[in-house]
């Protein structure tokens, strides 16, 4: 997904490095003038344009010859291209030209005008309806996707994990005994081995959802707390070194005294938004990371702890066998049931591990110090820009 162009107004130097770096660090946000009309919903227009002509195939039937789905596709492509000529004539405009800028007309018109497909070439207004709210959607995600840098923030937040790894391993080490121990009771438990293996894949990944929806609400709400106070410094000796390393470096010498040196700025709610976006995103990689070892783990010991006879026993049917490995006289089988509960276990881990780290002290210090770090040095950064921009 594409990347937001932030500058807008020309700015080069040190002001266009600071704003790049924002981008690159996930809170674009922070960047003066930040227009989601101009910066975020116009540069989807590729990507929503793409989605807007593949919904044409809403005007095909399965049972239909595959003649009459060609004129179908033909009559649905010429009557999306008949709707947004009619929406450009009605706004003066040439007739196939592309929208300069996103509004709400133009985002009205790419969730209504494909839903209206599966209406007239086959009177499915269930489909239509649900074309409508998969737009919606579409809209919401893409503009969450490019608004918050959803592609640069994961690669920074990626690299801060590798950066910090041993941090990480180091807070593992000390929750996986008891992630290990309660894993084990489960891996050897009849009722799990008989739930998971009930479950399809819609269904387990449903319950894992469930899970990563308690651990991300359990984390956002202790966003708030965790960020507040970070836009404050001591001093331009203090913001001196929270700018040490970032392009905005060469702007501390500006400050000669206290005087001089600028005061944390405001920060608006969309702000706080996206500081607390970097947070969870960075803190939910550290519990990724734990869900998927401690998932592996089991995986690997029911493959060496459980024959497939005592699977099929306590599963009630065959194993769906996804491979297998002779080991002497055993058979080592790594089998779809055995994934769902190691997926399960993993999933449970991951949660907990998120409790955990946020409601023991030790832990929460260095679950998110790390992060917070980080987060002062971007405050610090944009307060030296603004302050660069209005001396300008």
């Amino acid at each position: 997904m594409a990347t937001p162009a932030p500058r807008r107004t020309g700015r080069e130097g040190a002001l266009g490095e600071i704003e790049d770096w924002f981008v690159a660090r996930g809170v674009p946000h922070l960047i003066d003038g930040y227009s989601a009309t101009r910066d975020v919903l116009t540069r989807s227009v590729p990507v929503l344009s793409l989605i807007f002509v593949a919904e044409v195939l809403g005007a095909t039937e399965l049972e239909w010859p595959w003649w009459g789905n060609v004129l179908a596709l033909l009559g649905g492509l010429g009557a999306l291209l008949g709707f947004w000529a009619g929406f450009n004539k009605f706004r003066a405009r040439p007739l196939l030209a592309r929208p300069d800028d996103v509004g709400p007309p133009e985002l009205a018109l790419f969730v209504i005008a494909p839903a209206l497909l599966p209406l007239i070439f086959g009177g499915h207004a269930g489909a239509a309806a649900l074309t409508a709210a998969a737009n919606l959607a579409a809209i919401g995600l893409v503009y969450l996707g490019i608004s918050y840098g959803a592609v640069p923030l994961t690669r920074w937040a990626a690299i801060h994990l590798v950066r910090e790894l041993s941090s990480v391993l180091s807070l593992s080490a000390r929750a996986l005994p008891l992630l290990l121990v309660f894993g084990v009771v489960l891996v050897v438990n009849t009722e799990v081995w008989q739930m998971s293996a009930s479950l399809d894949t819609a269904s387990l990944v449903a319950t894992v959802g469930l899970f990563v929806v308690v651990g991300a609400a359990l984390l956002a709400a202790r966003i708030p707390r965790e960020v507040h106070g970070l836009e404050i410094w001591d001093g331009p000796e203090d913001l001196a070194r929270r700018l040490a390393g970032t392009p905005a470096e060469q702007l501390a010498n500006r400050w000669t005294d206290g005087a001089d040196c600028p005061a944390p700025p405001p920060l608006r709610r969309r702000h706080w938004a996206n500081l607390g976006l970097v947070l969870l995103f960075a803190q939910g990689l550290q519990v990724l990371l734990v869900a998927v070892t401690v998932g592996t783990f089991f995986a690997g010991f029911g493959m060496l702890a459980i024959t497939p006879q005592t699977a099929e026993a306590w599963t009630g049917s065959g194993l769906d066998r996804w491979a297998s490995l002779d080991l002497g006289d055993r058979d080592l089988v790594l089998s779809g049931e055995l994934v769902k509960v190691a997926v399960f276990i993993g999933g449970l881990a991951g949660l907990s591990f998120a409790i955990s780290a946020l409601t023991d002290e030790t832990y929460r210090r260095e679950f998110t110090g790390d992060v917070l770090g980080d987060l002062r040095q971007v405050l610090a950064v944009r307060a030296a820009y603004l302050a660069a921009l209005a001396a300008r």
